[in-house]
């Protein structure tokens, strides 16, 4: 059990959220803690102080020492690992290694990120190039369906499939390593989109053997906005290129990703910053406070919505997020929740949206306390 209690005064004063806010919304942008944000002023004052030795000199060299953390922490080899902005960036830069002709095909399930639907939409617009769903039941009471879904939307005409390591709008932890086995054994690439997963769960990148993995940092990391992480298998860490071209062009994925141009490189390099944050609180004792959090608010909020729980209570499928159904709401109907949500109570929690159905998603960090799943709660009963 952890020393420290979720929720504490103590706790609190280590963000700088709005105290009047009951912030249940880590999972979209995540929040970054007093300590780190000073040490990231503290590379800016030192980058303005003098740019070129920071930013020509320098920089390579520090980013250098953070890739090899970095990889330390997600179980990866440092060779096969480069910083983008977000998650996003990584996804593109993996639809951008593939050699695309007219009628192939991507596999990606419709519980899927929708910026990544929208990337794949333009690649069908540039290169006819079609999105197949793997379509996952929710609820779900047998992983193996997800396996099941994937296997049935791949065919000769995959040329990639994308697996998200934990769903958006759901936030269901799907089998990536089954899912990876699967790809490998069909011959096809795999993507995984874990834009959640870096210090939500244990990462091995190394052995899980996907193609390319793409995660952000400034999630549940808590690094600065503007860190995450994309990963490259060995064979194709050759034919990947990063989207803007500049001086780095062609001398490895670490000076091409790294170089697009003049940038500000003070979230990147606040990461380690936030991992001794991380790890002092202890990875394991966050992780699990965080779960036990976001279980009582889904049970509080299941009872108030009277709506059974979609999927089993068991930490492999869901970590410190957990998506509710709102039975009388639909999915186009979640905006307008949110912001009435926010307006009269001042909480902040996604509505999000599958298959028409909307859905409240919780999100638990040790700035939260039990009592704000209550209020939520509360305030959902009696807007049924």
């Amino acid at each position: 059990m952890p020393s420290w209690i979720s929720g504490s005064a103590d706790l609190r004063a280590r963000w700088a959220l709005d105290p009047s806010v009951d912030y249940l919304n880590h999972g979209s942008f995540g929040a970054t803690p007093r300590s780190v944000l000073a040490v990231q002023a503290g590379f800016r004052e030192e980058m303005e102080r003098e740019p070129v030795e920071f930013l020509a000199r320098r920089l390579p060299e520090r980013l250098d020492v953070v890739r090899a953390r970095v990889a330390g922490f997600v179980g990866a080899q440092p060779d096969g690992l480069v910083f983008v902005s977000n998650a996003t960036h990584g996804v593109d830069a993996a639809l951008g290694a593939i050699d695309w002709q007219p009628g192939d095909e991507v596999v990606h399930a419709d519980h899927g990120y929708h910026a990544v639907k929208r990337a794949i939409h333009r690649l069908g617009h540039a290169h006819d190039v079609r999105l197949v769903p793997a379509v996952i039941p929710f609820p779900l009471h047998d992983m193996e369906r997800v396996i099941e879904a994937f296997a049935a939307a791949i065919s000769p005409r995959t040329r990639l499939v994308i697996v998200d390591h934990i769903t958006s709008p759901t936030a269901l932890i799907l089998p990536v390593a089954e899912l990876v086995q699967l790809c490998r054994a069909r011959g096809v690439p795999v993507l995984v989109d874990g834009a959640h997963a870096p210090g939500l769960l244990d990462l091995r990148l190394d052995e899980l053997n996907a193609d390319f993995y793409t995660g952000n940092l400034h999630k549940w990391v808590c690094a600065p906005k503007g860190a995450a992480l994309f990963y490259v298998h060995p064979d194709w860490r050759k034919r990947v290129h990063a989207r803007v071209t500049s001086h780095g062009y062609e001398l490895g994925l670490a000076p091409e990703f790294e170089w697009t141009g003049t940038f500000d490189p003070t979230a990147w390099l606040s990461v380690p910053a936030a991992l001794d944050h991380l790890e002092g609180l202890g990875v394991e004792d966050v992780r699990a406070s965080n779960h036990a959090l976001v279980q009582e608010g889904r049970q509080r909020l299941a009872h108030a919505l009277g709506v059974e729980l979609p999927h089993p209570d068991h930490p492999s499928w869901y970590g410190p997020m957990a998506s509710v159904q709102v039975p009388w709401a639909t999915s186009a109907e979640g905006p307008s929740l949110n912001a009435r949500l926010f307006a009269e109570h001042r909480i902040e929690v996604p509505f999000t949206g599958y298959d028409g159905r909307c859905f409240v998603r919780i999100s638990g960090q040790a700035y939260n306390a039990p009592e704000q799943y209550v209020r939520l709660a509360e305030v959902l009963r009696t807007w049924r």
